[in-house]
């Protein structure tokens, strides 16, 4: 074949190509401040730039300022005759302030998350604080029942903080392979600080009396706000980033959604299936325990004898089996969270709570006829300690799950959680009184047992579909 035409075939055929490839879009560079405007949060992110020991720390202070919500709901209940006496008012009425206030401690949170994504965690931790510190020291003063219920429900919002935004600054800090130790330590305090009140309470009642219970609290919210203030940095990417662009003189404002639509996003989140039934069995757990706590003076002492100090120690057997269930679940949720082939799937993250499922009903049982039955108080502290480790072990696994869920909304998904569980804590102390009269402690406990064991379908109605759910989730 003649060269000129093979010459002539190519450049046709390379013409032909030409025409069929798709146009080239150039895109413009982008100078470096545009890049830092327009590039990923992860550049702002915390979680590669501080040591290990400089996290726990962190977690550490942000644990002990949510201690302090759920310390505070329990820490007078060795003393609620005296509280009644002091007040004028009734047993009933008494009860109420502690359900008032565990009612708020869950409804406080969904302002407290919002803000937080607008304005930063460690301006949400300060101002919360502060207000906690300055209720309690209303507590301490009241000589009346209407400004004490009063000051406990403003008590309740200022501890009610990092119940929910302690949660965004674990997904600010900790990689999702590490977050379900780090929410085990977290979570310590909504399970010990209940049952660890009492115990103080208790002794400081029976040395000194129940107003000095508030100032012991005062000088623990001083404690927070110190360490606070002057070793808790902020942790959100977003907020270090406009802080960044400030510095640099670079305009960036967050979008702020209207104040509506962010206070109805938790209740959104309320009726995500995957949330909801991953909560549940938690809530009824949570719930269960609040029942104990304020059923169980009454119980030692009618079978007992038992003095407010030694009724306070009698908490310690929960309080421990919580810690116990809390550390080792949330152990056991990250090894579960990745399979043998290296596959993260975020509902084996559930798989401890089938073990505090089994176990929790165990304790309920045990401890419930033990006290009906007036059986040695070993039996009565061994039912406390199995029900406080039940409940540890099915509270890490549910919260971590919804955290990394929705990890862009880990505050506000959270305060929805901790809504759920107070609520069901709240009841409980209001129905524990008339139900233990009618039925008995055993038997009611034996109704509690039945709803824990229920629960666990949740979790396997949560285990099979919640990746589909997630799959097709709208914020």
């Amino acid at each position: 074949m003649n060269p000129i035409h093979v010459k002539e075939i190519v450049s046709n055929q390379l013409r032909r190509t030409e025409s069929h490839r798709p146009p080239i879009v150039q895109v413009p560079t982008k100078n470096e401040s545009e890049k830092t405007l327009d590039d990923d949060l992860e550049q702002f992110s915390l979680i590669d730039k501080l040591s290990d020991a400089h996290k726990w720390a962190i977690l550490f202070i942000v644990a002990l300022q949510g201690f302090l919500g759920p310390l505070t709901s329990s820490i007078y209940v060795p003393a609620i005759h005296e509280v009644r006496t002091a007040l004028n008012t009734s047993a009933t009425v008494i009860n109420i302030t502690i359900s008032l206030y565990i009612l708020i401690l869950g409804v406080a949170p969904l302002g407290w998350a919002s803000l937080s994504e607008r304005y930063g965690r460690r301006m949400v931790y300060i101002l919360a604080t502060l207000v906690y510190i300055i209720s309690t020291i209303g507590c301490a003063l009241s000589n009346s029942v209407i400004l004490f219920s009063f000051m406990r429900a403003l008590q309740a919002v200022g501890a009610g903080a990092a119940q929910a935004v302690g949660a965004g600054t674990i997904t600010d800090l900790f990689v999702i392979q590490d977050r379900g130790a780090a929410m085990g330590l977290f979570f310590m305090g909504p399970l010990i600080g209940p049952v660890l009140g009492p115990i103080a309470g208790g002794f400081i009642n029976e040395l000194l009396n129940w107003r000095f219970i508030f100032w012991f609290l005062v000088i623990l919210g001083g404690i927070v706000l110190f360490l606070v203030v002057f070793f808790l940095p902020e942790t959100s990417a977003l907020i270090l980033k406009k802080k960044h662009c400030k510095k640099m003189d670079i305009p960036y404002e967050i979008a702020a959604e209207p104040v509506s639509t962010t206070m109805i996003r938790p209740f959104k989140f309320m009726i995500k299936p995957e949330v909801l039934l991953a909560t549940t069995p938690y809530s009824i757990a949570f719930g269960s325990m609040y029942f104990v706590i304020a059923s169980l003076p009454h119980q030692l002492t009618d079978q007992y004898a038992y003095s407010s100090s030694q009724i306070g120690l009698a908490y310690l057997a929960n309080g421990i089996g919580n810690a116990l269930g809390a550390l080792l679940s949330g152990k056991l949720s990250d090894i579960f969270l990745t399979n043998r082939r290296g596959v993260i799937t975020l509902e084996n993250r559930l798989n401890p709570m089938w073990l505090g499922i089994c176990i929790l009903p165990v304790g309920q049982v045990v401890y419930g006829w033990s006290t009906e039955s007036g059986l040695n108080v070993s039996s009565c502290l061994t039912g406390l300690f199995f029900l406080g480790f039940g409940v540890g072990l099915v509270q890490t696994p549910s919260n971590t799950y919804i955290v990394d869920a929705y990890s862009d909304r880990s505050a506000v998904v959270m305060s929805t959680a901790n809504l759920l569980r107070c609520i069901s804590a709240a009841a409980n102390p209001l129905v524990a009184p008339s139900l233990i009269q009618s039925i008995g402690n055993g038997w009611s406990m034996s109704i509690l047992s039945l709803l824990s064991l229920l629960s666990g379908l949740c979790i396997f109605v949560t285990q099979r579909y919640g990746a589909k759910w997630r799959e097709n989730m709208v914020d």
